[in-house]
């Protein structure tokens, strides 16, 4: 991904691309606010050329992806708007096109503001350091939420700027005061004792969970900080995963290696391993990343199976229970799932190891060599669950993918009634957790998973 200045006042073909990303964007926010209200959904091809701001681009391949608006003066940089088109989403371009703006601004003020109910763009800026600073209501049931970043803060956004996900960096590192402010007082204090005088390298927080990511320096060496909120459980099992049974990966250096954790302050600590996320890059489209993925995940399995009589059983559960929460599922539809996951039989189950989201978002490239992160979903299901994000995505759009993660992985464990269970509870639960963090994406993406399951039968 690259980061440059745009000039849409004087380019009308980039000008069409911005008001198109612009119009995709602000068209996802209506969604989930409820109120179209937005002046900027409904701008001329005119006004956004004539709009009086500066701006940056995000480009993948030369297309663009995103976009920043703002305008300053000597105290203030007020960002007026940013927009990323719904098909790159969660590929880090909003968080590079403000970390931009915030590391241009120098001793300024940055504010900015956005919809009261964008819960999206609200864990963005406040995963950059944004403070809200009060509530607006710009027309009467539509209100926003302003936030500010104040200058003493800034230095940490210029840590963050980055052309990728995972840009590799070299050289000294400045100190950072307060970078762990975020933090549990505990979880703060225990980081300071395992690493003393760390500095910040980057922030790779997603923002729509209470999770924290961030990358540090301390004495040279650089390491991953996983910081978990209070209700989370993801450090948890990240941190067993990491004691029970990735030992396949690290012994090959295919997986970072934990330096400490403590379970109680939903806390760890890895090794930095280098490489940049395959999702967003030329990687996702190459038959050898998933042929790599494919021999990982055989390694991952291959480790230990349990039988359990009743994990069928606590999966229909499971699934009706994220039924009864509140999501977009249509009625009718509800009516039929919950119909048949009713009448689905509960055979054993053969559990092993398993990701639990094992995709391209969650595998690194460096030097052509994949290898994998994010072990907050680690459990014991069975094997076929680690295969259902791959179909339902990259499989889909590509067969020739499949192949290739056959290839690596071996005997496909796909039996064809367990797998149309696992891809209708797949779906269930993407459709209903998306809506209830304010991922509309993902959501649309939960509903044509469910969609095309029920379609199938």
């Amino acid at each position: 991904m690259e980061i440059r200045e745009i000039a849409p006042s004087g380019d009308e073909s980039l000008a069409r691309a911005l008001l198109a990303v612009q119009h995709a964007a602000y068209a996802v926010e209506a969604a989930i606010i409820g109120d179209d209200r937005i002046p900027p959904l409904h701008e001329t091809l005119d006004e956004v050329r004539a709009a009086p701001l500066r701006w940056l681009g995000a480009f993948q391949e030369h297309r663009l992806i995103g976009a920043i608006g703002w305008s300053q003066d000597d105290s203030v940089v007020d960002i007026d708007r940013l927009v990323v088109d719904p098909a790159a989403h969660r590929r880090g371009a909003g968080r590079a096109l403000v970390g931009a703006v915030l590391a241009s601004a120098g001793h300024r003020r940055v504010v900015v503001a956005t919809g009261r109910d964008n819960r999206p763009a609200r864990g963005l800026y406040e995963g950059l350091g944004f403070v809200r600073t009060g509530e607006v209501e710009v027309i009467p049931g539509l209100w926003i939420t302003q936030y500010a970043h104040p200058p003493t803060a800034v230095q940490s956004a210029k840590d963050a700027v980055g052309a990728s996900d995972r840009a590799d960096r070299t050289g000294p590192l400045p100190a950072v005061s307060g970078w762990d402010e975020a933090l549990a007082p505990r979880q703060r204090a225990l980081l300071r004792r395992w690493l003393p005088g760390a500095t910040l390298v980057r922030d790779h927080s997603w923002g729509l969970v209470a999770t924290r990511v961030i990358e540090v320096s301390c004495a040279g060496s650089r390491f991953i900080v996983k910081a978990g909120g209070a209700d989370d459980r993801h450090i948890e099992r990240e941190l067993h995963a990491h004691r029970t049974w990735l030992r396949p990966w690290t012994d090959r250096g295919r997986a970072p290696m934990l330096v400490h954790g403590s379970a109680e302050d939903q806390l760890l600590v890895t090794r930095y391993l280098p490489g940049e996320l395959v999702l967003g890059t030329g990687h996702a489209d190459q038959s050898d990343t998933y042929r790599q993925a494919g021999e990982l995940l055989a390694l991952l399995h291959a480790q230990s199976a349990v039988v359990d009589d009743d994990y069928e059983r606590r999966e229909n559960e499971r699934s009706l229970a994220w039924l009864d929460r509140p999501h977009r599922i249509a009625a009718s539809t509800v009516a039929r799932l919950r119909a048949e996951i009713a009448d689905w039989p509960t055979p054993p189950a053969t559990l092993v190891p398993t990701h639990g989201d094992w995709q391209p978002r969650n595998w690194l490239v460096h030097d052509g060599v994949v290898s994998i992160i994010d072990f907050g979903r680690a459990a014991l299901r069975p094997a076929l669950t680690d295969f259902a994000r791959l179909a339902v995505q990259d499989f889909r759009r590509d067969p020739r993918l499949e192949a290739a993660f056959l290839d690596g992985y071996g005997a496909d464990p796909r039996e064809a009634d367990a797998w149309y269970r696992t891809l209708v509870r797949a779906a269930i639960g993407t459709a209903a957790w998306a809506h209830q963090v304010g991922d509309e994406s993902f959501e649309a993406q939960g509903h044509r998973m469910l969609a095309e399951v029920l379609a199938a039968t």
